[in-house]
């Protein structure tokens, strides 16, 4: 893999900022495509940079087999990562999206981000809150697509469309379905976390739990809204993230000059 083509693979500049002080790296929810982010990219500050994520099985990565497990995708990932995004840079990850940031910076990831933002993802540790769907018949998965991912009603009505993305979508749904960790390590880094006030795949109980495993700092947030309240209460998130992205006042030099 050379560099220009890992890059583009792997991750999408909306807003190409070279000079960035700081980089925000999103990564999707089951299903997604680092398109759900380019709105955003306007609307932080004009000293960062998005950098959407583009995981396999989507988008220009179509024709890749979408991802098989957690060690493979997220190996993956972390070289893409460590190889192609500069520090300083925050993490940011919504739902299975979460769960791989987590995944990363737990594992394999050499080059720690200043933070993660976990949005709308339980605890490792914590069970699931709704049945498994991922290997439900043809029908009823796709009746519970809407639900759980965000599937648009046009795309879910069209028949070879769906027939493209099944696999991947199945694939990812079982990756996060499947997703747990009885005892699991603690966050190398600062966290933040987001929960939907309203959200029954992520309840708000469910997302604090990551407090325990964040020794280096935690930050929570509950947002009006379901489990897509990063898309549904798109300013209220924005706002902040803009804060998370904001740096830290200077303390006031003490009299003796120290």
């Amino acid at each position: 893999m050379n560099g220009t083509t890992g890059a583009a693979r792997w991750f999408h500049r909306p807003l190409p900022r070279p000079a960035a002080r700081l980089r925000l790296v999103c990564v999707p929810y089951a299903g997604a495509g680092a398109g759900v982010f380019r709105p955003w990219a306007a609307r932080l500050p004009a000293d960062v940079e998005l950098i959407a994520v583009r995981l396999p099985g989507r988008e220009n990565r179509l024709r890749e087999p979408p991802p098989a497990d957690w060690p493979s995708l997220t190996g993956d990932f972390a070289a893409a990562l460590d190889a192609h995004v500069p520090s300083p840079y925050l993490l940011f990850g919504h739902s299975m999206g979460a769960m791989l940031a987590y995944e990363s910076v737990v594992g394999p990831l050499t080059r720690l981000p200043e933070r993660v933002l976990l949005s709308g993802c339980r605890a490792p540790h914590v069970p699931r809150a709704l049945p498994a769907l991922h290997a439900l018949p043809p029908e009823e998965f796709h009746a519970e697509l809407g639900r759980l991912t965000a599937t648009p009603a046009d795309v879910l009505a069209d028949r070879a469309l769906m027939a493209l993305l099944t696999p991947m979508l199945r694939a990812d749904i079982r990756l996060a379905e499947t997703w747990t960790h009885p005892a699991p390590s603690q966050l190398p880094c600062p966290a933040t976390v987001f929960s939907g006030i309203e959200d029954d795949v992520a309840p708000p109980d469910a997302v604090a739990a990551w407090r325990s495993l964040a020794p280096h700092g935690h930050r929570e947030h509950a947002l009006n809204g379901g489990h897509f309240f990063p898309f549904t209460r798109t300013p209220d998130l924005l706002a902040l993230l803009v804060e998370e992205t904001t740096p830290a006042p200077a303390l006031p030099r003490r009299s003796d000059g120290s």
